[in-house]
């Protein structure tokens, strides 16, 4: 699933994908600071709507 997410801290909406299965109120109350983790950042020309992705599939 593909969230978009508003962030003070980025000139634009983040994409964020993740898996909605496991520890969904985990994932949600962590999420504020894994948008901001640089290194989850990845490439994806695919959706003109975000500044950045971050691949959360893996947390």
């Amino acid at each position: 699933m593909r969230l978009h997410l508003g962030a003070e801290k980025a000139d634009g909406l983040i994409a964020a994908d993740l898996k909605l299965t496991g520890a969904l109120t985990a994932l949600l109350a962590a999420l504020p600071s894994l948008v901001g983790e640089e290194e989850r950042r990845m490439a994806d020309a695919s959706d003109p709507h975000r500044v950045h992705t971050v691949d959360l599939t893996d947390w």
